[in-house]
């Protein structure tokens, strides 16, 4: 189904934010991205409106509009949610409770994974949200997914993505969240459902850990 403008303009917008053109605490309006965009402000109007529902921009008074900057603590929790989920999905599915569809989270991860490879980090942090909701697909609770999608729909730091974005501040390490998973993935194909799990834990400290790292960065 063709896309309408409205989305067209929303999906444009909402690039624009994740790839940090549009930067914490610069003021925008609907004029300006009118001509920025070349789109009318009626439609650029109903994806401010869709944006601001995401919590990712915010109304200023005499201001216009401003990006909102997800905090340290947002991101880390929910990290700590979604990882709290994986678990509980996983150790559903160790009880008999549901199925993985191991083949499709294992194509998310390697698109994610090429992302990576290519320092595309936009695409890459867009990925690995879907590896997540695939994985939590499995679990008998229908809520775990669309609840996830929901509240990871509005904590984004453009900053922290920005940082990502550029080697040089890449920090020198051994691991990632795709060798992470990959790991995750195989105990998943051997039915070892303790070592998954002990991979998911171990990756909660690893993710607080590059929270911090770029955070404060």
């Amino acid at each position: 189904m063709e896309e309408t403008i409205e989305t067209i303009v929303y999906k444009k917008i909402k690039s624009e934010i994740l790839t940090g053109n549009i930067k914490v605490g610069e003021a925008f309006s609907e004029a300006s991205l009118s001509k920025s965009t070349g789109y009318s402000r009626s439609p650029i109007r109903s994806a401010l409106k869709q944006l601001e529902h995401e919590k990712l921009v915010t109304y200023k008074k005499n201001r216009g509009v401003v990006l909102r900057e997800a905090s340290i603590k947002e991101l880390a929790d929910i990290t700590q949610i979604c990882v709290n989920w994986l678990i509980l999905t996983t150790e559903q599915v160790a009880a008999g409770l549901g199925s993985f569809a191991i083949d499709d989270i294992q194509q998310l991860l390697n698109e994610a994974k090429t992302y990576r490879q290519q320092m595309d980090y936009v695409n890459y942090m867009n990925k690995m949200p879907e590896v997540y909701m695939a994985i939590m697909a499995a679990s008998p609770n229908d809520l775990l997914v669309s609840t996830y999608q929901w509240l990871s729909s509005r904590v984004i730091s453009a900053s922290i993505y920005k940082k990502m974005a550029n080697p040089k501040n890449s920090p020198k390490k051994t691991l990632s969240t795709v060798q992470f998973f990959q790991t995750y993935i195989d105990h998943l194909r051997a039915e070892d459902y303790s070592q998954a799990i002990r991979c998911l834990k171990d990756y909660q400290q690893y993710a607080n850990h590059q929270i911090l790292y770029y955070g404060y960065l």
